[in-house]
């Protein structure tokens, strides 16, 4: 027997396919979140290499890619707009000439502090049908999925 879903279309199993959910999570978080972080000119993506070059003076793309698991040059067009618009500067390694490190701007900071700000809001409303243990579990789970996962090819 097939199930249906709010929008009254049979699924025929998929419910049971937990990617269909985190899909529709990550629509949830992420495109509400877009919107949300739009008034600071930043997208999500932006905002975490914000976070982690704050937390990590001097990183490098390739650090950032092998983090994010995605290809360098996608790192490196989110850089290439962090660097327009004042948020982190990109020089070259005191070591290393070839090697070059990033660093977050005072305006990069003051973004960031703001993006935090919209984000932990953002998540409490999108959480908020969760105990905290539940929170927890969540939280428990979804990092054990990614830290788990193959690294990508």
């Amino acid at each position: 027997m097939a199930s249906g879903t709010a929008a009254g279309l049979l699924v025929d199993g998929m419910d049971a396919i937990l990617g269909v959910h985190i899909g529709t999570a990550n629509s949830l978080f992420i495109s509400r979140l877009e919107r949300q972080l739009d008034v600071l000119k930043v997208t999500p993506k932006q905002v975490a290499i914000l976070w982690l070059t704050n937390a990590n003076p001097g990183v490098k793309q390739s650090d950032l890619s092998r983090f994010f698991q995605i290809e360098r040059p996608t790192v490196h067009q989110f850089v290439r707009q962090l660097t327009k618009n004042g948020y982190v500067v990109n020089e070259p390694s005191k070591l290393d000439r070839r090697a070059g490190g990033l660093w977050i701007t005072e305006d990069g900071e003051r973004v960031l502090e703001q993006a935090r700000e919209i984000i932990a809001a953002h998540e409490r409303e999108l959480t908020a049908c969760l105990s905290e243990d539940e929170r927890a579990e969540l939280f428990r789970l979804v990092i054990k999925v990614c830290t788990s996962a193959p690294a990508k090819d």
